[in-house]
């Protein structure tokens, strides 16, 4: 990105984003206000960078399910990704990947995560779980983000790569890091350099991890990605890496959005709590309910590979698009009174796993930590009181909170 651009970004006010500036503390804080205005009044809208945003459930859902849509530009490019960033390189992601390589790496690593490595991880969860909560039991209070929205998927997605827990908080700092680089190119140079160190420190230890279990194979991951074989074809070393690095930080940062975004619907809404603790069984509803409400994905981007009329609009070949999934999963032309935290609600459509080919392949296990340890704080502490001054919005890429204090009253 140009330094005029990067000035440009920085002296955009929220009415020259329509009311929702990414970049903004309001849209951290709140997003929902203003990508309800959008929607109602502007659905499909170009931002001052030139990306058109989507609005609207039906228009999102379209292009997910479109097979003229890519995750790149014509010239092979990511529009959002660094175009410096080569060594934890995410241009080289699943993720960024269309058609029949994406595909081929999804159909290896979908195997790593049916594997006994996910099968075993149930008893690992509801033990880190328990001991969170009895310890913040013990001590009248915790904050949730770090004690069990961060601990929890730092710890099982550790334990699932084969990360020695000695070095799991190491991992949280990059990992953390990382997930900035899903929109490192309309970042600052000061940030993109953070990213990059975090891509490069990530593919170094992890290059030493695959050496490793190369030589000693263990019940991990890392062993079932070097394992990994369809049709006689094998994940290649280079490409192990980067599916490792990009599963790591798409698995650790979205599921801690969904405990704490998720326990904090409930906490702003305690006849959900009494209703959860009546009805046990609507767990599974519930945590779609967290998803939708308040996902923690608020956009992804597709790339159009030809024209595409959508509403009134005309937007050409080439244009890029962010799915505004926030902004879809309160849209009331499908979710009625969509702006209401409703645990009962019986359309479980939401779109915080995206869609089409694309859509999150680790959305299980995800729905397993979310579900144990929403069931488990809300069951035994159903009295909590949140100490609203202290809770803060990270600046992460996804929508996740850096503190969520509470008391147990």
């Amino acid at each position: 990105m140009t330094g005029s651009l990067l000035d440009q970004l920085g002296n955009l006010s929220d009415d020259d984003w329509g009311g929702s500036n990414p970049l903004s503390l309001s849209f951290r804080n709140n997003p929902y206000p203003g990508l309800r205005k959008l929607r109602e009044t502007d659905p499909i809208n170009q931002t001052p960078l030139g990306v058109w945003r989507l609005t609207r459930y039906a228009d999102i859902t379209n292009v997910l399910k479109s097979s003229s849509v890519s995750m790149t530009l014509a010239d092979g490019s990511s529009p959002s990704f660094d175009p410096l960033d080569t060594k934890g390189d995410f241009h080289n992601f699943m993720l960024n990947m269309d058609g029949n390589e994406h595909l081929r790496l999804r159909r290896l690593v979908i195997k790593a995560f049916t594997g006994n490595a996910i099968k075993m991880m149930q008893t690992a969860i509801d033990e880190a779980v328990s001991k969170a909560i009895t310890k913040g039991l013990a001590e009248g209070g915790m904050d949730i983000c770090d004690d069990l929205a961060v601990d929890l998927p730092s710890r099982m997605i550790c334990r699932i790569m084969g990360i020695p827990d000695s070095d799991r908080l190491i991992f949280q700092k990059w990992a953390g890091e990382r997930t900035k680089a899903f929109w490192a190119k309309f970042l600052p140079e000061s940030e993109q350099l953070k990213v990059r160190q975090a891509g490069e420190d990530l593919a170094n230890y992890f290059e030493d991890l695959v050496k490793a279990r190369r030589v000693s194979m263990k019940d991990d991951l890392i062993s079932e990605l070097i394992r990994a074989e369809d049709a006689g074809d094998r994940l290649r070393e280079g490409e192990l890496v980067i599916q490792a690095i990009g599963l790591l930080v798409a698995a650790y940062e979205t599921t801690t959005g969904l405990i704490g975004n998720g326990l904090l619907a409930f906490i702003k809404n305690p006849s959900q709590i009494a209703l959860l603790y009546s009805k046990p069984e609507l767990i599974d509803n519930a945590v779609d309910e967290c998803l939708r409400y308040d996902t923690p994905i608020l956009f992804n981007w597709r790339v159009l590979e030809k024209p595409l009329n959508i509403g009134d609009k005309q937007l050409m070949k080439n244009s890029v698009l962010w799915l505004m999934l926030g902004a879809g999963n309160r849209d009331p032309e499908r979710f009625p009174d969509p702006d209401r935290f409703d645990i009962t609600r019986s359309d479980r459509g939401h779109l915080s796993f995206g869609g089409g080919s694309h859509y999150c392949l680790g959305n299980q296990f995800a729905r397993m930590e979310g579900k144990t340890a929403i069931r488990e704080l809300l069951t035994r502490a159903p009295n909590i009181k949140l100490l609203e001054d202290e809770m803060e919005w990270s600046n992460s890429f996804f929508r996740v909170l850096s503190k969520l204090p509470v008391e147990f009253t």
